[in-house]
């Protein structure tokens, strides 16, 4: 098990969700925005100005976004509660940071999904040594830096699918 969280904690946050990415006006978001710069409904304290009316403002993509605990991570962990706000020199290593640490999690987050199949010994352990090593990797910025991104969804994604041939359809129901 992680010493971090895999669950968005957003009072413990930077708000990189609303400044890191990029999005288009479509069916999720009402308006174009560029990455690396702060949506215009987000507030100084960091909190949004329309969240508890972001689906009917048409910000649904905002409503289902997930960070897995990325962004508390890296607010806490690597900048000690900064923010890009206070240290705009910071801003685009913790914006790439953030972003990285994201996919990252996303890809523990499909490891510990998996746990709750009721895969067969040999397979719960590669699952397990998959999420432990993911886990165990430094989100130093210079270690990101390096992370082979890549190379870690690939053997992610091979072992999620190499599942399908080895976990029947009842297995997914047995264990909740």
């Amino acid at each position: 098990m992680a010493a971090f969280s895999l669950h968005p904690d957003c009072k413990n946050c930077v708000a990189f969700c609303c400044v890191a990415f990029a999005f288009d006006q479509g069916d999720h978001f009402d308006f174009d925005k560029t990455a690396g710069v702060a949506c215009p409904n987000l507030l100084p304290d960091h909190y949004c100005r329309i969240h508890a009316q972001l689906d009917q403002k048409g910000f649904s993509g905002c409503v289902r976004y997930n960070c897995f605990g990325a962004g508390q991570r890296v607010t806490q962990e690597i900048y000690a509660g900064k923010s890009w706000r206070d240290h705009p020199e910071l801003a685009q290593e913790m914006f790439d940071a953030f972003s990285k640490v994201e996919k990252l999690h996303g890809l523990i987050s499909m490891l510990e999904a998996a746990q709750k199949l009721n895969l067969p010994e040999l397979l719960e352990q590669q699952r397990a040594a998959h999420q432990h090593n993911l886990e165990s990797l430094s989100i130093a910025p210079a270690d990101l830096k390096q992370l082979p991104l890549d190379q870690l969804r690939r053997e992610v994604a091979q072992f999620l699918s190499s599942l399908r041939q080895k976990v029947s359809p009842e297995a997914l129901s047995d264990k909740s």
